[in-house]
C-alpha cells in the first residue's frame, strides 16, 4: 500500500508472551520504513484479572516510560503510546478513560475480546480455552465485541474474526452473528482490523480446506457489503514482526475494495492529544 508506513499494534516483552523492548521494535521500525509505530500491550488490572497474559499493573509507569525514552532516542519515528483492553463491565468505560487515558496519559486504546469475562457468577474465561467453538460461544463473543464498541474507548477493533480459529466452515449462523459486528462498525464508525498475526501462526486444515487461522476471507467478503473502514495490524510478538505480513493483510483488503485507515486513524489519534 502507497503512503506512510503505520503500525498501531504492537507488544513486548512485558505481556509475557512476546519478546524485545520498546527500543527493539523501533529499531525494526526503522529498517522497515515505519513512519508511525503504536504500542499496544494488554491491559493490565489492579485485581491481577487474566494476570498471565499482560503486565502486573504496577509496571504500567515504567511502560509509559519505555516509550517516552524511546521517543527521544528515535525522533525520526512517531511513537504513540497505547493499550490492547479487554473490557471488563464490572468497571465500566471510566475505569478505561481515567486510569489509562488520564492518569497515565496513554495516546489511544483499541480493543479485541480475548475472554468472556466474569459475570453473574460464572468465572472469567480464556477464549483459547473454548475451542472448537461452538455457535453460543460465538454469540458471547460478537457480544462482548459490540459491548466494547458502544463505549467509544477503542480506536479500532482488534482480530473480530479471531474466533474463525476454532470454526471449521463458514455457516449460516456464523454469518448472521457476525453481521451484528459489522452493522456496529458501520454504524458506529469504528475500523476493523484485519490482523496480521494470524498469517504468521501455523495453517488448519479444515474440511473446506487448508487456510490461516485468521484472518477469515469469508467474513471480509461479508464486509466488503458493509463497506466498513479497516486498519491492517501487525500484532507484532517478536521485533522483526513489526511490520510482519501487513502488506499480506494490506492485500486483503485491496482485494475486496475494503476502505484502509491506517495513517487516517493514526492522524486521528495524534490531533486528539495534541501532537503533531
Amino acid at each position: 500500500m502507497d503512503g506512510p508506513r503505520v503500525n498501531l499494534h504492537t507488544h513486548t516483552f512485558r505481556c509475557g508472551h512476546a519478546s524485545g523492548t520498546v527500543a527493539d521494535y523501533c529499531c525494526e521500525a526503522e529498517k522497515a520504513g515505519i513512519s508511525i509505530l503504536g504500542f499496544s500491550e494488554h491491559s493490565p488490572f489492579p485485581d491481577g484479572e487474566y494476570a498471565a497474559s499482560r503486565m502486573n499493573f504496577s509496571e504500567l509507569p515504567a511502560y509509559r516510560h519505555e516509550i517516552e525514552e524511546a521517543r527521544r532516542n528515535f525522533p525520526g519515528l512517531t511513537i504513540l503510546a497505547g493499550l490492547e483492553i479487554d473490557y471488563r463491565p464490572v468497571l465500566g468505560p471510566s475505569f478505561y478513560r481515567e486510569e489509562y487515558l488520564e492518569k497515565l496519559g496513554l495516546d489511544y486504546l483499541i480493543a479485541g475480546a480475548h475472554f468472556l469475562p466474569a459475570e453473574n457468577g460464572i468465572p472469567a474465561r480464556d477464549l483459547k480455552f473454548e475451542r472448537p467453538f461452538t455457535l453460543a460461544t460465538i454469540r458471547k463473543f460478537v457480544n462482548e465485541t459490540l459491548r466494547v464498541m458502544e463505549t467509544g474507548l477503542a480506536s479500532f477493533i482488534t482480530h473480530p474474526d479471531i474466533t474463525a480459529i476454532g470454526c471449521e466452515r463458514w455457516t449460516p449462523d456464523l454469518k448472521a452473528a457476525y453481521k451484528e459486528i459489522l452493522e456496529a462498525a458501520l454504524a458506529l464508525n469504528i475500523p476493523l482490523e484485519i490482523n496480521a498475526y494470524g498469517l504468521r501462526k501455523p495453517l488448519l486444515q479444515t474440511p473446506d480446506g487448508v487456510r490461516p487461522p485468521y484472518p477469515w476471507l469469508p467474513f471480509w467478503e461479508l464486509a466488503a457489503e458493509y463497506g466498513v473502514k479497516t486498519v491492517a495490524g501487525s500484532d507484532a510478538h517478536r521485533p522483526e514482526d513489526v511490520w510482519g505480513n501487513i502488506e499480506d493483510a494490506f492485500a486483503i483488503g485491496e482485494r475486496l475494495h475494503l476502505p484502509n485507515c491506517n495513517y487516517e486513524t493514526a492522524q486521528s489519534i495524534l490531533r486528539a492529544r495534541g501532537m503533531k
